[in-house]
């Protein structure tokens, strides 16, 4: 905790003088105008300044605010353990816990991370929140230290045990979504996790505030918010984009008449980023007049298979535009064909067998000498020197 006026002090830094820190301005400034940090109708001051500090990237280089700290060369003049929290606070990402039981140690619990399901060992729970944590229940948090030492770094969001299911499904359907942004590939596998969740923080946070509009703000944190708006049988409230649209999965489906003539048609296009390594082509936002260097959010990806030109999304609007962008720039090569739609929560959980499959590719891609090269130079400051 004592780090924190460092970093905060290197943030005004950057704000004001850095050439990157009128987008950092700009992105803090909006998060605050949707999501009311510290308000009574609002998300957490803790939350709000976590993502501030560790999950926020911006400009070109798209590193955080604590990694930039971490490679400019003020931080020789801080004495170890600080250089190592301060790691520790950039890995570490807002995402659901199960309490699992209390510890031998006193004010200390051990909870279950839905998204991995590994546990940690969470001390100074009662005295920094004056929550009892009751065993079943999921808590929405940022939980930073070791496996044998951690504490939560945020004022937790608590939810009833039947909520467990459902979270864990729609984390993991946000790692797979992020698995296929093109850097997605140029981050070690055991990272995708973490980095999905940093760069959910802000639907969650929509989440968090719709579900509070719709109950006793003042029952905030003392007992489960999103347990007394659901439909009786522990659903859960409506999930939405950044673009405040309904979470759905869309699949657009088009007959390809001619593909050598359409891959063609799709090289001349600025709309459309082609990923060579699984041949797939991402949808990108436009850019931004007022800051053309900002990262481009993806808003969907489509891919050949056989004779098909399959695209997805995860909003009906999306789903509308982009069906309506194909069509328009491929005319007479496409031929619409259906729409299908998924909820969320219905990914199947991986076998081990999978899992395990998954893990090799990975390690076979990241020991390629060309893969390796593109790592050292792409994210030499973020997952090599951090």
């Amino acid at each position: 905790m004592e780090l924190i006026p460092i970093i905060a002090l290197y943030g005004k830094k950057i704000m004001d003088f850095d050439k990157d820190g009128r987008e950092f301005k700009k992105a803090t400034s909006n998060f605050e105008k949707r999501f009311r940090p510290g308000e009574e109708d609002g998300i957490s001051d803790s939350c709000f300044l976590s993502w501030m500090y560790f999950d926020l990237r911006f400009g070109e280089s798209r590193e955080t605010l604590v990694e930039r700290f971490l490679s400019d060369p003020m931080i020789k003049n801080l004495h170890e353990p600080g250089p190592a929290h301060i790691r520790k606070l950039s890995e570490s990402y807002l995402t659901f816990f199960e309490i699992v039981a209390s510890t031998a140690i006193p004010d200390a619990v051990t909870v279950e991370e839905l998204g991995t399901g590994k546990r940690y060992t969470v001390l100074h729970v009662r005295e920094l929140f004056e929550i009892d944590p009751k065993p079943g229940e999921i808590w929405f948090a940022r939980r930073v230290g070791t496996t044998d030492r951690s504490i939560f770094y945020t004022t937790p969001y608590i939810y009833g045990p039947e909520t467990r299911t459902q979270f864990k499904k729609v984390v993991k359907a946000m790692e797979k979504d992020f698995k296929k942004i093109p850097w997605a590939s140029m981050i070690p596998a055991e990272r995708h996790l973490a980095e999905s969740q940093k760069e959910a923080v802000e639907l969650w946070a929509e989440f968090i505030i719709r579900s509070m509009t719709a109950d006793d703000l003042s029952r905030l944190p003392d007992e489960p918010t999103f347990d007394d708006i659901d439909d009786g049988q522990g659903h859960l409230p409506t999930l939405v984009t950044t673009d405040g649209e309904e979470f759905v999965l869309v699949e657009v489906h088009f007959q390809i008449k001619n593909e050598t003539a359409l891959r063609k048609r799709l090289s001349t296009l600025r709309s459309f980023e082609f990923n060579a390594q699984d041949d797939s082509w991402s949808w990108l936002k436009a850019k931004s007049r007022k800051y053309p260097d900002a990262p481009r959010t993806v808003l969907g990806y489509f891919r050949i298979q056989r004779d098909r030109l399959v695209a997805e999304t995860n909003s009906q609007e999306r789903a509308g535009k982009l069906r309506a962008k194909l069509k328009g720039h491929l005319r007479d090569l496409i031929a619409y064909e259906k729409t299908l739609y998924r909820d969320p929560y219905d990914f199947p959980e991986r076998t081990p067998e999978e899992i395990e499959a998954r893990e090799k590719k990975s390690e076979d891609l990241h020991s390629r000498p060309e893969v390796q090269e593109a790592l050292k130079k792409q994210l030499e400051h973020h997952y090599f020197n951090v």
